[in-house]
This record gives C-alpha cells, structure tokens and sequence, in this order.
C-alpha cells in the first residue's frame, strides 16, 4: 500500500484548522475535493482519521499517528528544497586540490567572486603536488583538481588553463642572479641544486646527471625558499609559486624543453560533476 502526499497534507491541514473548509482555502481546492480525498485515505488505511458528525475532530488513531504524519510531510519538504537549492547551485559543497603556485595566485580572486555569485555554498580547497592532486582526484577525495596533466591516469581528464614558465630561483646576491638571460642547465652544474616536487617535470636530457647528483631534496616550498634564502643552494620553481616571495629572490627562465608547464583542470573522464562543482568549475573557466 503506497500512500499519497497529497491526501496528507490535506489530513495535516484539516487538523491543524480544525476545518474543512479552511483546508481547503489553503489549498485552493472545493470542500468536497478535501473530504474525498481524505476518505480516499481512511479507506486505504482501513482506520477512520475524523470522528464523523463532529467537527473535524481527531480520532485516537488520527491522534496518535499525526506527529508521525507531520515529521514525513516535513521531511519530504526539506529533502525537496535541498535538491532543488542544490540543482539549481544555491546551496551545496564542492571540494578541490590544487597545485601550491595556482592556490595562492589564482584562486583568492576567483573564489572571492564565486562565494558573491554562490553564498549558500561551501568550498574546500586543499594544496599540494601535482602528482598527489591526481591522486585526489583518483580516488574521489576531491571533485576535480587544479594541476599539470604529465603521466596523466587514463580514468581522468585534463583540460588547459594556462602555461607556467619555469626557472631558477637563486638568492640576490647569487653569481647567478646576475644574467636575466635564460638559465641553461650548464650554467647551474657548478651549483648546489636543491630539488623539489617540480623537478618531476623537467624532461631535458643534459638536466638528469645534474639532478642525480643533487644532495638536497625540499618538497615544502615554505621550507624550500628558506633553505634558498639561507644560502644552502639554489632551486626550479613555476613562476606563479613565487608570487609575493621575490623581494629577496631572482628568477631566471629556464632554457630548454622544461622551460613551461601547462595547468589544467583535472576531473573524473566521463563523469558529471555535481552542481556546485559545476558552477565553480565554470567560475574557474572563465578567468581564462
């Protein structure tokens, strides 16, 4: 036996009126659709709800079931408004990773712009490597990524956004910071290298020896700027990672095959993004 919602919310409104007749003002319908449609439901029920000949007075039964009656009336409403607000992007909740140098250039502006145009919705972004972003995305932690597309996984999709020079980053007073030419990898040999997560990307043949021999690995970049500023070596970054870090700090382009980076959106291949996801996904777009 499938009950109605309708005949419910009539059987909810006659009680809480203590009348046909504003029931049925209520819900612009005629008196006798009210009371038909509430006998429709005794008889499904096989329990009166009404006593019959008083005025639109509660049975036991009706009594004792109305709190029930109510609660499944209210949460059906609830579950509606919260897939309609969510279809239609006014509430909901959308999670990203995103590579470091694009969390802290990028984003600020464009979720500043996101959060006026979607207030009921809720963002959560994480930073970290490129490789680890995939992973996110992978195993469904996030529901996309922002990140480079190299040994892209064949589940995911990556779509461009932008393109990233790569350098070398060095001390102001480095005998390297003073050439604004590009940086061969010939000219960094005769320097301490200190290696990050980047360094995965560069794919120049003449760079492997000098990356083997690396002695220092920093994947933190926090940690890694320090460890340049201290004087302990020199290192490759993105550009956009040194956005607000280059009072002390040169940068030189990088000669060579690795000298760019392309950044993309990563997501799901052959998957719909949810709502909100979809609307901050479109945000993202169109900075670009």
């Amino acid at each position: 036996m499938a009950l109605k919602l309708q005949p419910l919310r009539y059987f909810l409104w006659v009680a809480e009126t203590g009348s046909y007749h504003a029931a049925a003002d209520h819900a612009a319908r005629s008196q006798p659709a009210i009371s038909l449609a509430i006998r429709d439901l005794e008889e499904q029920l096989g329990q009166p709800l009404f006593e019959r000949g008083r005025h639109a007075q509660l049975t036991p039964f009706g009594s004792e079931h109305y709190p029930q009656i109510r609660a499944l009336v209210d949460h059906h409403d609830r579950v509606s408004q919260t897939l309609i607000d969510s279809a239609e992007r006014r509430v909901g909740r959308v999670s990203l990773a995103s590579i470091p140098s694009y969390a802290g250039r990028e984003l600020p502006g464009i979720l500043a712009r996101f959060a006026r145009a979607h207030p009921g919705v809720e963002v959560t972004v994480e930073d970290d490597t490129a490789v680890r972003v995939q992973q996110r995305v992978i195993e469904r932690r996030v529901d996309f990524g922002i990140g480079t597309g190299i040994a892209l996984d064949a589940d995911l999709r990556f779509e461009h956004l932008a393109e990233d020079r790569m350098g070398l980053v060095c001390r102001s007073d480095h005998p390297l910071a003073a050439v604004s030419a590009p940086c061969s990898w010939e000219a960094i040999r005769p320097h301490t290298l200190i290696t990050n997560g980047t360094f995965r990307q560069v794919s120049d043949p003449e760079a492997l020896a000098i990356l083997a021999a690396a002695r220092f690995h920093v994947p933190n970049i926090t940690s890694l700027l320090a460890m340049v500023r201290g004087g302990l070596g020199v290192t490759l970054l993105p550009e956009l990672a040194l956005v607000g870090e280059r009072d002390d700090l040169v940068f030189r382009p990088l000669a060579g095959d690795s000298a760019t980076r392309d950044i993309g959106l990563i997501s799901p291949r052959n998957e719909t993004p949810r709502p909100a996801a979809a609307a901050l996904l479109a945000a993202i777009r169109g900075m670009h």
